[in-house]
């Protein structure tokens, strides 16, 4: 995601075309169960470095606070 300036714009960009309540309200669900204190910074890694994402996160506690900034804007 070369083409955004920030956290923000990069976040507005992916959920953008996300505009069926249904699959929000999912996401939002999903994203909570993932972030959750009950998966590890390093189960959230690897479930992140499983993924076809374009984004490099090399340390889950910042993944964690990026995908609640993600969950929250839903």
């Amino acid at each position: 995601m070369d083409d955004v300036s920030s956290e923000d714009e990069m976040i507005d960009t992916v959920l953008s075309p996300l505009k069926d309540e249904g699959k929000r309200i999912n996401l939002r669900k999903y994203l909570d169960t993932i972030t959750s204190d009950q998966i590890s910074d390093e189960e959230l890694k690897k479930l992140w470095w499983s993924s076809s994402a374009d984004v490099v996160f090399h340390d889950g506690a910042a993944l964690r606070t990026f995908l609640r900034k993600v969950r929250d804007r839903l």
